[in-house]
């Protein structure tokens, strides 16, 4: 009778210690949450979602974004731990250890405690970026592609940024290598939402973390893209502009792709024929950059990580930089501008989540998962 006991008291044990510890863990991630829900607020009092736009409810989007994030972010953790095993262990038997530590992960009350809601958050303000990205032409239609393009000139010596790079880039090659690391920019920043959502213990650098990104992605993302609504080179012919300057890098990434899958023109089509059709997944936005703003926050985040990580990191943003203009995503001016907004609220970010990680029930937190 005692053993039966004993061991009904050890099988409900997680659950005891993970409820109360989700409760905690809601209560020590309220500054994410709120910048979401706040967001998501914002999107709401602002009325671009509405039938006009999208034939998707808010919350049929809403669910699409959940079933697209959650597959991805699992995929993320399966990568992320799967890097750490090869670069580290290195164990007789990798499919069954990683398998083993992948199950760990989820059914770890503390990681599921901590990982959990600073998820949800993380979803849900994914959900308010993508349907305001969408509607940035409701608020300002497309009126900045020629003065980017005119800027970029100027800046540039009277040249064109991808008209320098040409000579140098312009090998069927090096155009799908540069576009291949541009597209993994999309793993690298999984990769990085899965380690401080589920790995990485509750800390100041973790919150920081994910404040900068609300921030940079809202502000930046968000309402520097409504006035400054541009749709970028690879859309300048299509939003009605003449003449085109950016034909023939077009003309040249089509040939391209008659050689080696260009992802980046498919990628540019469908958001055309998804914004064509009044789709809540068409949108489309150049300055500023989310990618180059998101590539210098990574750099910012692990600075003091160590020169190996760091360096990877600096790589692959100048690499994402470059292929932003090669590939017509963007102009020049769109990755300096993502830059000049990530430096501030960067520091913004640390100010914040100082005054957060002080509070009581924030070190409470901190302290309860260290022991768990």
């Amino acid at each position: 009778m005692s053993n039966a006991t004993d061991m009904a008291g050890r099988l409900e044990r997680p659950e005891r210690t993970f409820l109360p510890l989700l409760r905690q863990g809601l209560s020590a991630h309220a500054l994410p949450i709120t910048l979401a829900l706040t967001y998501v607020l914002a999107l709401k009092v602002s009325g671009t979602f509405n039938a006009a736009v999208s034939g998707l409810s808010g919350a049929e989007a809403l669910l699409g974004i959940t079933t697209f994030s959650i597959p991805i972010a699992l995929l993320a953790l399966m990568l992320f731990l799967f890097g750490h095993m090869a670069l580290t262990d290195r164990p007789d038997k990798p499919a069954r250890v990683l398998w083993t530590r992948f199950k760990g992960v989820l059914t770890s009350p503390r990681q599921m405690a901590t990982g959990l809601p600073m998820f949800g958050a993380l979803i849900l303000f994914m959900y308010g970026f993508t349907v305001f990205k969408a509607n940035i032409t409701s608020f300002i239609p497309f009126s900045w592609d020629q003065t980017m393009d005119r800027w970029d000139t100027a800046i540039h010596f009277g040249y064109r940024p991808w008209e320098l790079l040409q000579p140098v880039l312009g090998h069927p090659l090096i155009t799908m290598a540069l576009n291949v690391n541009y597209n993994l920019w999309f793993f690298v920043m999984n990769m990085f939402w899965v380690y401080y959502a589920f790995l990485s213990k509750p800390s100041a650098e973790r919150t920081r973390f994910f404040v900068a990104f609300m921030l940079i992605w809202s502000l930046g993302g968000t309402l520097a893209a409504i006035f400054s609504s541009s749709a970028g080179p690879c859309f300048y012919g299509r939003i009605g502009l003449s003449p085109d300057p950016y034909a023939p890098l077009m003309a040249y990434l089509n040939h391209v792709h008659d050689i080696y899958p260009l992802w980046a023109l498919d990628t540019q089509n469908m958001l055309w024929d998804y914004r064509s059709a009044g789709s809540v997944f068409g949108g489309i936005s150049a300055m500023p950059s989310m990618h180059n703003a998101t590539t210098l926050l990574f750099v910012l985040t692990v600075w003091n990580k160590g020169a190996w990580l760091r360096n990877v990191l600096i790589a692959h943003m100048v690499l994402v930089f470059i292929a932003s203009v090669h590939l017509g995503w963007h102009y020049a001016v769109d990755g300096y501008a993502a830059w000049l907004i990530a430096l501030p609220l960067w520091w913004i970010a640390g100010r914040l989540t100082g005054w957060w990680e002080a509070k009581p029930h924030v070190e409470s937190f901190r302290a309860r998962v260290a022991h768990v």
